[in-house]
Formats: structure tokens, sequence, C-alpha cells
């Protein structure tokens, strides 16, 4: 049996009217989910996120061949 508590999702639900500061862009959103809102997150930074495969911070390895100094 699964028991619902109308006043714990009203004020879930109230809680994502809030206008936020998109921690990438700066720009005020409203979230419109869980995670939007834990992230801080626009709508379009959101979604590049979503899209994006790899992971924000690329971090490039060169395998550079070990140089001896001549004398």
């Amino acid at each position: 049996m699964l028991e619902v508590h109308p006043e714990i999702y009203a004020q879930e639900h109230t809680q994502h009217q809030k206008i936020s500061t998109c921690h990438r862009c700066h720009r005020s959103f409203r979230a419109k989910n869980e995670d939007q809102f834990c992230m801080q997150l626009c709508d379009d930074c959101f979604d590049a996120h979503l899209n994006l495969r790899e992971p924000m911070v690329s971090v490039r390895v060169k395998a550079r061949p070990r140089s001896h100094p001549h004398h």
C-alpha cells in the first residue's frame, strides 16, 4: 500500500517554481525536474549536457617519446 502525502508533494512541487541561476551561463531559469534543479543548469545547458556523451572535463594525454639529453 502506497501512502501519498499531499503536503509533501505540494512542497516539492513549489520548490521548482523558484528561479535558479544557471551554473554555466548564469541565466535565470526554472528547473523542470529534480536533476536539472540539482545541477543548476538552464534548459539549454541542461539539454547540451544530456546530449554530451563525453565527460565535461576532458583530459588529453599525449604519449611523448622520452627524450634523453645528449651531453
